[in-house]
């Protein structure tokens, strides 16, 4: 994530910062956008499985 993007991010989720939040919340919420980024990344790399990949490598994995 660019230094931009956290900038980005950190405006966002401080706009919905309350007495109640806590400094865990943010981190929370900024490792969230992370790894939405991220994964639409890989999305945009063709680097996703199907529906059927998943069952057939869980599959595999359970035997």
């Amino acid at each position: 994530m660019t230094s931009e993007k956290i900038k980005e991010y950190l405006i966002q989720i401080a706009e919905n910062v309350n007495h109640e939040t806590k400094l865990d919340d943010i981190y929370e919420q900024l490792a969230l956008l992370n790894d939405i980024d991220e994964s639409e990344e890989e999305e945009k790399r063709g680097e996703i499985l199907s529906h059927q990949e998943v069952i057939a490598r869980t599959n595999q994995w359970l035997k």
